[in-house]
């Protein structure tokens, strides 16, 4: 049984994508840049659990609080613009590739950006 259930959920399968998690992020350059700094981390600490995915929570990043706030906060974002995800639950996989795409933007004109992770990896 302890072999069926990491095949279950994705877990060491290349191949096979993680059904639960976050297929899209959005983002503030801030948001973004604190994330880059953590996913290393974030991936160490799940590979030493042994768990399938991670969730990631940057509440307490700069620029969370006016992405709280919502578009008020932010100029030249439209009043039906996304709010940016403070939380978001991936894979090893998804994680790398999120950073991935991350590293190559820029986030100029559009200071919040929805990121669809697999499809904008493939992508680069």
């Amino acid at each position: 049984m302890r072999y069926i259930l990491p095949f279950l959920l994705g877990y060491g399968a290349p191949g096979l994508a993680c059904d639960y998690c976050s297929a899209e992020v959005t983002l503030t350059s801030e948001l973004a840049e604190c994330y880059l700094t953590r996913v290393d981390g974030e991936i160490d600490k799940m590979i030493e659990a042994n768990l399938p995915a991670q969730l990631i929570n940057l509440a307490s990043c700069d620029g969370a609080a006016t992405a709280t706030r919502g578009t008020s906060g932010l100029p030249g974002v439209s009043p039906g613009a996304r709010k940016p995800d403070l939380s978001f639950l991936m894979d090893a996989d998804g994680l790398r590739c999120l950073a991935v795409a991350l590293r190559g933007e820029s986030w100029s004109p559009d200071p919040v950006k929805t990121f669809e992770v697999h499809r904008d990896c493939e992508a680069r």
